[in-house]
């Protein structure tokens, strides 16, 4: 049995990895040379100031280009998939160049490494503590926002995180802790544990993104090694309840470079405590391939809030 569990634990690192592999590999490909420096991409990406924040797992504070320690700026949080870096988020994602831009700082922490060295965030049982690391991620998220705002003038009510598959699952799993650090959520295909229906999480400002083609956490719900997680309407479920929200109008976004056309459904849901809002990508799967206007649409959706709570 232990041997079966590490086969297809096995293939579905494969599958994760091969799936960024191809979207690094489409993200990069033309003209030129390229290389890639997980150790260097970030600092060189951002022309700012970078503050060490001196924790267990090297993490850096990037600094949007022109900051002042007088006028407070907005902070992201941008956590890797299963097997990923921070660094290989910040490749993938375009949203440390995006978050620069915008005059944002920004994170990308890196998960624990478990048994087969992958790193990963301990956000339930379906994904992906796969070795029951004992590992308070949601402590460790928390003490990484106090960090910063101890260590630059960030604006307290402007903290946001967003997330890619494992790191999406960590995200909805930050808030159902009932912590109230940050102002909302963008999560790219993830999910939530089908068992845990207590989710302590006050209402928040949540933005789910999810392909019906995703073949790894699929939009009508699945399971990994027997822990079955939800659909995306069951996720859209719980936090509608806790937000209040019923179903609104429907509009057609134009969100990827990389699917000619058309390629995303907006679902605006009318809440009385804070906003819901799902990108339905038809034709996307997995891992999308991925560009600067993404990383600007979903930071401007997250940074037209704050948090009212604290």
């Amino acid at each position: 049995m232990r041997k079966f569990l590490r086969r297809h634990r096995v293939a579905l690192i494969g599958v994760l990895f091969g799936s960024f592999a191809l979207i690094v590999a489409q993200t990069i490909s033309g003209p030129g040379d390229y290389t890639f420096e997980p150790g260097l991409s970030a600092a060189r990406d951002n022309p700012g100031p970078v503050i060490d924040l001196k924790d267990d797992r090297d993490t850096q504070l990037f600094l949007p280009s022109g900051y002042s320690k007088d006028d407070s700026v907005p902070l992201l949080i941008n956590l890797h998939g299963y097997t990923g870096t921070g660094a290989s988020q910040s490749l993938y994602t375009f949203m440390q160049d995006a978050a620069n831009k915008a005059g944002v700082a920004y994170i990308a922490p890196n998960g624990t490494k478990d048994n087969l060295e992958n790193n990963f965030w301990n956000s339930g049982k379906s994904c992906c503590n796969f070795n029951q690391k004992e590992v308070d991620d949601v402590a460790y998220l928390d003490s990484l926002i106090d960090k910063a705002l101890a260590a630059a003038n960030i604006n307290p009510k402007k903290v946001y995180l967003f997330g890619h598959s494992n790191g999406a699952f960590m995200s909805y799993a930050y808030l159902c802790s009932g912590s109230n650090k940050i102002a909302g959520v963008a999560g790219l295909a993830g999910a939530m544990d089908i068992e845990n229906t207590n989710c302590g999480a006050v209402p928040n400002h949540i933005l789910l993104i999810h392909g019906e083609l995703d073949e790894t956490i699929q939009y009508q719900g699945g399971a990994l090694f027997g822990n079955r997680f939800t659909s995306v309407p069951e996720t859209i479920d719980r936090w509608s309840e806790i937000n209040q929200c019923r179903v609104g109008k429907e509009s057609d976004l134009d969100l990827l470079d990389s699917i000619e056309g058309i390629d995303t459904v907006k679902v605006s849901y009318r809440c009385e405590a804070g906003a819901i809002e799902l990108w339905r990508l038809p034709q996307g799967k997995h891992s999308p391939v991925l560009d600067i206007d993404f990383a600007r649409n979903v930071l401007v959706w997250l940074t037209a809030f704050e948090s009212t709570q604290g």
